[in-house]
């Protein structure tokens, strides 16, 4: 497992490390609705499921115990990586979050490595200079980072970081974690990461090593911004870039995984580069699950994408492009957005928490009837202990039928399970 770090040097405030493990499974899976063991509507043993709400369809479907309100807690640990967390969120009918302290400008950027090629920089320390005096001069607070690569004697976020406090004359911090080795093999070998830099001191950093892998081991990582930026969770993505399946996994964990990580934030984001264009099935996960795409309008043949979720107080005022042609300092463009004070949607949560030890490689998705859920393909659920999987979502407009799923393959034996929209429900899944 690879290293996850969180630093604010310049602020003197001791490391913290905060990682959450989803282990990898196997590969996602079609469920056969009409002859697949254990697929939705098949009988059998429920999986010490019960139920304290009234079944709201036919049939011989079981219910979940489920209440309005409350919360999961927990920490779990995997080699090296050790996560502690709390998710909560409140089963019921409630506005957006509480209005930050003022509008947000964010910067979105793949830094391609370490690598100068395609820029007409002949050091990273002036390419980082470049960053750092656009992000001064329109009022950066955070960037979100992919590709911030490290060898020895030279590291990307550290330099950038430096650069941004030279540029402003303020503090800030940072959070990286160790996705894969680039260019194995080659003079650009690094260790490559993604990460965010904050103005001020961000808190709760964590980490997400995707459940779906594809050829390079991808991770994504989160945290909160100080009060004085509004105290939104960010999250920093890069999807697989091969393999449409894993891509399309990743993305719909990292939809799950921040309406989780960010229940108690006032403001839920994800930013970076999901390696797919608008409309496609990756970047469809986010609106999917009531994310509004901030960087709308730019190239629909661009990659790199700005998400913010629709309960939250902000909206995009506006964005743009930007290091494009002579000022280009990678290969990927820059996306900024300016998120401006603005009445967050009403919204009802609906939380489902499977209940389950599944081993550190696997993971637990969900399926169901009615959208944003589908019996096709499904959503992984955000592992909060090695025994707890949570599944939250805003967008389910009344109550359906869902099964538990082992690796988005085997499906959870028994009966359909009937879930309640804008309640907290808990199950029990047997495999």
């Amino acid at each position: 497992m690879g290293a996850v770090r969180s630093e604010s040097r310049s602020l003197r405030a001791p490391p913290i490390l905060l990682v959450l493990v989803v282990g990898c499974g196997g590969a996602p899976g079609r469920g056969d609705a009409s002859g697949a063991s254990g697929g939705p509507g098949s009988a059998g043993a429920s999986g010490d499921a019960s139920t304290s709400a009234d079944p709201s369809s036919g049939g011989d479907a079981s219910s979940g115990s489920t209440s309005a309100g409350g919360g999961a807690t927990g920490s779990s640990s995997s080699g090296d990586m050790t996560t502690t967390g709390d998710a909560s969120s409140e089963g019921s009918s409630s506005s957006g979050g509480e209005p930050p302290a003022a509008g947000l400008t964010l910067l979105s950027l793949n830094l391609h490595c370490l690598r100068l090629d395609g820029t007409k920089f002949v050091s990273n320390a002036d390419r980082f200079a470049a960053i750092a005096a656009l992000a001064a001069a329109r009022d950066v607070g955070v960037l979100a980072l992919q590709e911030a690569c490290e060898r020895p004697g030279e590291s990307a976020i550290d330099a950038l970081e430096a650069a941004l406090e030279a540029a402003s004359g303020e503090a800030w911090s940072q959070t990286w974690a160790l996705a894969h080795v680039a260019w194995e093999g080659t003079p650009d070998e690094a260790d490559e990461g993604v990460g965010l830099l904050v103005r001020g001191a961000l808190a709760d950093p964590g980490a997400l090593e995707h459940a779906v892998q594809g050829p390079l081991r991808r991770i994504a990582v989160s945290a909160t911004l100080p009060a004085e930026l509004g105290g939104a969770r960010v999250t920093s993505v890069h999807f697989e870039v091969l393999e449409e399946a894993a891509r399309t996994m990743q993305a719909r964990e990292v939809a799950v995984a921040a309406m989780v990580d960010g229940a108690d934030a006032p403001a839920v984001i994800v930013a970076g580069d999901f390696n797919d264009v608008e409309g496609s099935p990756t970047q469809a996960a986010m609106p999917t699950m009531g994310f509004i795409a901030a960087d709308a309008g730019l190239d629909p043949a661009g990659i790199d994408h700005v998400m913010i979720h629709r309960r939250s107080p902000l909206r995009p005022a506006a964005v743009e492009e930007v290091f494009l042609g002579d000022d280009a300092v990678s290969d990927h463009p820059g996306i900024l957005v300016r998120l401006e004070e603005a009445a967050g949607d009403r919204v009802s949560v609906t939380k489902i928490s499977a209940e389950v030890d599944v081993g550190a490689d696997h993971f637990v998705s969900l399926r169901g009837d009615l959208a944003p859920l589908e019996w096709e393909l499904g959503w992984p659920l955000r592992q909060v202990a090695a025994d707890l999987h949570v599944f939250m979502t805003t967008e389910l407009a009344g109550d359906f039928e869902f099964k538990a799923l082992l690796d988005d393959v085997t499906w959870q034996s028994g009966a359909n399970v009937i879930g309640v929209a804008g309640a907290e429900q808990s199950v029990s899944p047997i495999f």
